[in-house]
């Protein structure tokens, strides 16, 4: 049952990629004041917003609510805002939340889209965000992770997520927020689960996607996304996390939208690697934020952690490492299957 709101509210996202674009537009779409803030680096997707009200950079052809408004300084995009979306990619989420800290507001709740594990210490993205925020925010840190292709959700295609958190009050307040007609999120408090499911669905997709370039049918494609699915609950347990969040949106649901999505980045690495181009060639070719190579190498450093049998993200992690031919150790890895 959706608890949208009718009350307007001032929601920062910060990352103007695709994924942030497509949330924006979703809380637009719902009546909420809505500021949009991307790093200096980048600050093209701002001004195309501005100027044409389309990112035509990241998610060409959608034209975007009036109620999205560009901020190039994180300082302004933050004053006033009740939830902040933090949607930019993991490696500078600590980056960025360690900047924006000092502007969010006392009451407000962070959501995590960006997902993902820091490669240096293995912490995963909440825990890196309530290392920087003030304490009392602590508790009003949330997460967001399931099959939620961007331009599907601008769309207005059906689309569920989980959202986790310990603190219902703050589920509560992200649920009002984003929720409507095609939208809806399913809370749980397994902030772990949700995170690693969302993390590493980019790893197994890369595997998909070989699949593709070696040119294997879904019977191949279907023995695979179980043996992943396997993989991901038993990482999840041996983290503190439910083996059944695996099983719902953030894992089983997220694992097969990005792996048998045409446009995902990591599907098409994939696929590249199945024709016979190594990581680097293919990611050249890609020219974006690819998630699942840096995800690989944490996979893998976690699962050894842990203690959890998972041969199958080691050989995807040799395919994405190897200056070689990957296509040899996939084939070897699938007549060892048992």
């Amino acid at each position: 049952m959706s608890i949208k709101s009718n009350t307007k509210k001032i929601i920062t996202v910060l990352g103007a990629g695709n994924m942030g674009t497509a949330v924006a537009q979703v809380l637009a779409d719902n009546g909420h004041e809505v500021r949009i803030w991307n790093w200096e680096g980048d600050l093209l997707p701002l001004k195309q917003i501005e100027k044409f009200g389309e990112n035509k950079k990241y998610l060409k052809g959608v034209k975007l609510s009036k109620n999205i408004i560009p901020k190039y300084k994180i300082n302004d995009a933050l004053d006033g805002a009740h939830v902040v979306f933090l949607v930019v990619p993991s490696d500078a989420l600590e980056h960025t939340i360690s900047f924006a800290a000092r502007s969010i507001e006392n009451n407000a709740v962070i959501v995590d889209v960006s997902k993902g594990v820091e490669p240096e210490n293995l912490r995963l993205i909440p825990h890196i965000i309530m290392k920087h925020v003030r304490p009392k925010l602590r508790k009003n840190v949330t997460t967001i992770s399931g099959p939620a292709v961007a331009g599907q959700m601008v769309k207005k295609h059906f689309t569920a997520m989980n959202v986790a958190s310990k603190n219902r009050r703050a589920i509560a307040r992200v649920r009002e927020v984003m929720e409507n007609d095609y939208i809806r999120l399913v809370p749980t408090n397994d902030v772990i689960g949700v995170e690693v499911g969302g993390s590493f669905k980019n790893v197994y997709s890369i595997a998909i996607g070989m699949c593709d370039g070696l040119g294997f049918g879904l019977n191949t494609k279907a023995a695979l996304l179980t043996y992943a699915l396997r993989e991901i609950s038993d990482l999840i347990y041996a983290m503190g996390g439910k083996r059944q969040t695996a099983y719902n949106l953030a894992g089983i649901g997220d694992l097969i939208g990005t792996s048998l999505c045409e446009d995902s980045r990591n599907r098409i690495l994939g696929e590249f690697l199945g024709k016979g181009h190594t990581s680097s060639q293919a990611l050249k070719k890609i020219k974006q934020t690819t998630e699942g190579v840096a995800a690989a190498r944490c996979l893998v450093r976690l699962v050894r952690k842990y203690h959890v049998h998972a041969p199958f993200a080691h050989v995807i992690y040799h395919c994405v490492t190897s200056n070689h031919d990957p296509r040899r150790a996939f084939k070897d890895f699938l007549q060892k299957l048992d």
